[in-house]
């Protein structure tokens, strides 16, 4: 029983221990942490799901056409800042999830093997996301350059729309880079699931190291005191 009360003392401390920032959520513990950026990256999902399915029906619509109309290039603009928002929104939660990864391991001085190599595969998915993502740019005659930044990128995309031929470039480059976000999302997810689970088994080993000096300490403030041990 006493083992057992000491073991939860332990866990509780790991658990109540704030996360420091990593652009997620402020002041929250890393469960929670942890927590969060796997609800996020399947939010993301679903998100670039959707959006997948209103390029590819406004991408048939314009196909046949030799001029976008003023309300389909509505729905697409709108689309496509949407696109914008969810690429910056994944590539920050990918940074996030390596600023928690290092957060564990600074402030718990653990470096574990496992620990490390997710926050690699972390770091190689987003550089990944940005190669593919330049590519079908190139593709379309589009410079990535001019797609750095969310304020850039909306900012291309609005000097596009002033012809008939850039419109129907950034609509095809937006229709691909959709379906493109599904698949990196979803490997991303494989991602974040793997690591949680190994953060968690590193926290859980901090608290079993620290029940383990608890009991310790326990045990030895209530040995009983030897004669001449004064």
């Amino acid at each position: 029983m006493k083992k057992s009360i000491l073991a939860m003392a332990a866990l509780a401390a790991i658990i109540t221990t704030p996360a420091r920032a990593t652009g997620l959520i402020a002041g929250a513990t890393f469960p929670e942490q942890i927590v969060q950026e796997l609800t996020l990256v399947q939010q993301y999902i679903a998100q670039a799901q959707q959006l997948q399915e209103q390029y590819q029906m406004v991408y048939n619509q314009a196909q046949n056409l030799e001029n976008m109309p003023e309300q389909l290039w509505t729905n697409a603009s709108g689309s496509l800042q949407q696109l914008v928002q969810l690429v910056g929104n994944a590539q920050g939660l990918s940074y996030a999830s390596q600023n928690t990864v290092a957060a564990i391991q600074q402030q718990f001085g653990a470096p574990n093997a496992a620990l490390s190599n997710y926050a690699q595969s972390l770091s190689q998915w987003t550089d990944n996301l940005d190669h593919q993502i330049a590519g079908v740019l190139q593709q379309y005659d589009l410079s990535s350059s001019n797609f750095q930044s969310t304020q850039s990128a909306l900012q291309a995309i609005q000097n596009a729309s002033q012809s008939a031929s850039g419109r129907m470039q950034v609509l095809q480059a937006g229709n691909q880079i959709s379906g493109l976000m599904v698949n990196q999302l979803q490997s991303l997810q494989a991602d974040i699931q793997a690591g949680n689970q190994a953060q968690l088994n590193a926290l859980s080993l901090i608290a079993h190291s620290k029940d383990d000096a608890t009991q310790a300490d326990t045990e030895t403030l209530n040995a009983p005191i030897q004669p001449g041990g004064f």
